[in-house]
């Protein structure tokens, strides 16, 4: 009897060590964690990418690793957003929040909000305090809107100098977002050329409260950092292609992807861009049979880096065709590094404007026309394109 009892006594022992192994260290349900007198220092943005109507990712950049959210404050409402990824909050030096659920055509209030994690233990992490960023305003897309405009630039190719030029001659309170077409890069290689030699000089003209849109050019498929650039101009869609109800615009941002077949030798078979841009046609084709933004609105605008749809294997005549069939207005593009413009002929039905390498386009439209004015990089009016609607 006495030697039953000691070996339940040991078996209580060993479920007792066995659940303290599983739950940690005694009180580890209410002894807080430590949180140290140390906070970390936004570095870079924030800034909005990809608004829509009813949605904005929000991306900054802090010195030490950290946990983020978003304060969305509408009157005296406020609104936290926080991330997660797997159950888990991500902990790092780059930060997007993805806002969701938003009121088309609205005005809204945010700040960026970053806590510094000391230490990532498996108990009790080692926290420090929050920095936040400045409150900014921003007001969603109105698919209702009577008027939309927008900025346009393309082919900035790592110039600090052009970009600046560019970003002095948009009228920042009357533009609705910076729309830029790709190849911000010659190849992409760190995280610092990423911000050194587009986004921190773009931003930093932008502000916190107007949008980036952007449009991948072939340039942003090279490079060694090239397969990280989605996480810092995301897109709450999760791709490089996507749709924007823009009150008389329906907006196509797509991605042309590269302008040499997948088997060329300089890509040593690392690319598969003809399943990749079949997948993109399929989206397409299916927004188009579906969205009644696109159906209504007095204009359809394509926006992307190649101007011919970039290398596919039957050379664009599907995605034309499909242009063709959903009464696309204007392709806007870059990829030549000159302007060039070409209306409407027996193949396409949609006006064919190609943007330069130093040039700024401002695209107004309301019910009845779309204008699309471009100017060079000393502020010369170089060509001016009217729209009517269609009939």
């Amino acid at each position: 009897m006495k030697a039953a009892r000691t070996r339940t006594a040991l078996a209580s022992l060993c479920f007792g060590l066995a659940l303290l192994a599983v739950q940690g260290p005694a009180g580890a349900q209410s002894e807080p964690y430590k949180v140290f007198d140390t906070r970390p220092v936004i570095t870079e943005g924030p800034f909005l990418s990809a608004l829509s109507d009813t949605s904005v990712s929000v991306v900054w950049m802090t010195d030490a690793p950290s946990h983020a959210k978003v304060l969305l404050r509408d009157g005296d409402t406020v609104r936290e957003f926080e991330p997660q990824v797997d159950g888990l909050v991500p902990v790092g030096l780059r930060h997007v929040v993805t806002l969701s659920g938003l009121t088309p055509g609205k005005q809204y209030s945010y700040e960026a909000v970053a806590t510094r994690v000391v230490k990532l233990k498996p108990y009790w992490p080692d926290k420090g305090l929050s920095a936040s960023s400045a409150p900014a305003t921003f007001t969603t897309f109105n698919p209702q809107g009577k008027r939309a405009s927008f900025s346009v630039v393309t082919d900035t190719h790592e110039d600090t100098g052009r970009i600046n030029r560019l970003m002095k001659l948009v009228d920042w309170p009357g533009t609705d977002a910076l729309l830029h077409l790709g190849d911000a890069f010659h190849w992409l290689d760190t995280e610092e050329q990423l911000w050194a030699k587009w986004l921190r000089p773009t931003v930093a003209a932008m502000g916190p409260g107007k949008p980036l849109l952007f449009a991948r050019g072939n340039h942003e498929l090279r490079g060694a950092y090239a397969r990280h650039l989605a996480g810092y101009v995301p897109a709450p869609e999760g791709t490089y292609y996507y749709a924007r109800a823009m009150g008389p615009v329906h907006l196509l941002v797509l991605d042309t992807g590269e302008d040499k077949p997948d088997d060329t030798n300089v890509y040593a078979r690392l690319n598969r861009t003809v399943p990749y841009r079949e997948a993109e046609l399929a989206w397409l084709r299916a927004h188009a049979a579906s969205s009644k933004h696109l159906a209504s609105a007095p204009f359809r605008v394509v926006a992307m880096h190649q101007g011919d749809w970039g290398w596919l294997p039957d050379n664009g005549a599907a995605w034309t065709a499909l242009a063709n069939q959903a009464r696309v207005d204007l392709v806007i593009a870059g990829h030549d590094h000159e302007f060039s413009y070409r209306p409407p002929d027996q193949a396409r039905a949609y006006h064919l404007l190609v943007l330069g390498q130093d040039q700024l386009a401002r695209v107004d439209a309301t019910e009845r026309e779309l204008t699309v004015r471009v100017l060079s990089d000393q502020g010369l009016l170089l060509h001016t394109l009217k729209i009517p609607t269609r009939k």
